[in-house]
């Protein structure tokens, strides 16, 4: 826990992303940590990590890794889809509770699970009284789609989550979701935001 606060706020304070770290506490196998940044374009993103990777002090960071990093490791790169007008544009605070949902369509029915998507969420954001942003993955497996809620803590969160979980209108629009996604895709997960 102590490198990823270090290597967050290296990169913090060495190039233009605002990075955020993630304890994974359920969801994805233990000790997983997960670091986002959101950017505005692909070549964004491409300029600052081209700027990273000719950093000595980052290298020696992640050299320094090596011996604590058991599996490797995955990039997602997700494209904003609806629900960004619904927040405020700043970094979650630490201690912030990210819910995350993942499902994939069947290729030839991905505009309706992407149109389902962010009915889905729209409905959920006005439950919750706080954004649930729609996302679509870029790159690895063909029509995933990404919803993400952001509470500011695992109280709220929690709250969160009972209240999409005893609400009828909620729990009805989840029938027929088998005629647009794989049977089984679908991945619930919870990260805390550490650093």
């Amino acid at each position: 826990m102590a490198y990823a606060n270090d290597i967050t706020g290296y990169v913090r304070g060495h190039s233009t992303l605002d990075v955020t770290c993630w304890n994974a506490g359920f969801g994805y196998p233990l000790g997983t940590l997960a670091w986002s940044a959101i950017v505005d374009s692909q070549a964004t993103l491409a300029d600052a990590s081209a700027k990273l990777l000719g950093d000595s002090g980052y290298l020696d960071l992640i050299e320094s890794a090596a011996d604590m990093i058991s599996t490797g490791g995955a990039d997602h790169l997700r494209e904003l889809i609806a629900g960004g007008e619904g927040g405020t544009g700043e970094v979650p605070p630490i201690g912030a509770v990210a819910q995350i949902t993942t499902a994939t369509a069947f290729v030839d029915r991905f505009a309706d699970a992407l149109g389902w998507g962010v009915e889905v969420a729209q409905f959920a954001s006005e439950v919750l009284g706080s954004p649930v942003v729609v996302l679509r993955d870029l790159f690895g497996t063909m029509g995933e789609i990404t919803w993400i809620g952001i509470q500011p803590d695992i109280a709220a969160a929690e709250s969160a989550g009972a209240k999409l979980a005893g609400n009828a209108d909620y729990l009805e629009r989840m029938k027929g979701t088998g005629e647009l996604f794989i049977h089984g895709s679908a991945h619930v997960s919870q990260l805390t935001r550490i650093a």
